[in-house]
């Protein structure tokens, strides 16, 4: 496997462990934390770090397909997500902070998709 592949599968994991952890916590408490805002930031940096270096992999064009699509549609949701969050927490919005978790869930549900069609693309090629 070489290097960069590596760290984009080491990236993305520890993106889906952070992200995952933070829309839980945050449907469980039913109130967005800055804990729980620090976590997605940081899966958020995780998550662009292995798009990068999947982008920097191939070789040629990017291919248009469902997983593509997808990938850049979570990735672009999840910084909407973190930036609606980091809005809310900063203007202390009760409303959005107390209902956070109904925005989070779908747009993490979105995220996943693409990494399971990652992870079976992926498994395909090895």
């Amino acid at each position: 496997m070489k290097p960069i592949i590596l760290v984009s599968v080491i990236s993305i994991t520890t993106a889906l462990v952070l992200y995952t952890i933070a829309v839980w916590r945050n449907w469980r408490t039913k109130q967005l934390t800055t804990a729980q805002l620090v976590l997605l930031w940081l899966g958020l940096a995780a998550d662009l770090l292995a798009t990068r270096m999947m982008g920097l992999s191939i070789e040629g064009p990017i291919v248009w397909d469902f997983h593509t699509i997808s990938g850049y549609t979570g990735l672009g949701l999840m910084a909407l997500l973190a930036v609606l969050g980091s809005w809310a927490r900063w203007r202390q919005h009760a409303g959005l902070l107390g209902s956070f978790h109904r925005i989070a869930i779908p747009v993490w549900l979105i995220w996943v998709a693409s990494y399971v069609t990652g992870v079976i693309i992926g498994m395909q090629r090895v």
